[in-house]
């Protein structure tokens, strides 16, 4: 998995996230952009068909602890029916773009 900062609040993702320190980078990526004063974020998951607990329970505390919104932008379906199912295509602002 791969990490790259593009402005102030966006943050893209390429590979697949699924181990502990994938989610532990996305995290740190996106503290990083809180301190340096975002107000919003933007996830664009490129290619992941999966999410792991852990990044799914930090973005939960943002959107409803931290009132951060949150948008995702995903590129595989099975992410998108993932997050579906846990009924959190509205809370994350979740689109499916797939290429």
């Amino acid at each position: 998995m791969e990490i790259k900062h593009n402005g102030s609040n966006e943050l893209i993702i390429s590979g697949n996230i699924k181990s502990i320190e994938d989610s532990v980078e996305i995290k740190q990526a996106i503290n990083a952009l809180q301190q340096k004063g975002a107000k919003n974020l933007l996830l664009r998951i490129q290619d992941s068909f999966s999410m792991t607990s852990t990044v799914i329970g930090h973005l939960m505390k943002l959107v409803n602890l931290d009132k951060l919104p949150v948008s995702l932008v995903v590129g595989d379906r099975r992410l998108y029916e993932l997050l579906e199912e846990l009924s959190l295509i509205q809370p994350f602002n979740v689109r499916l773009i797939e290429k």
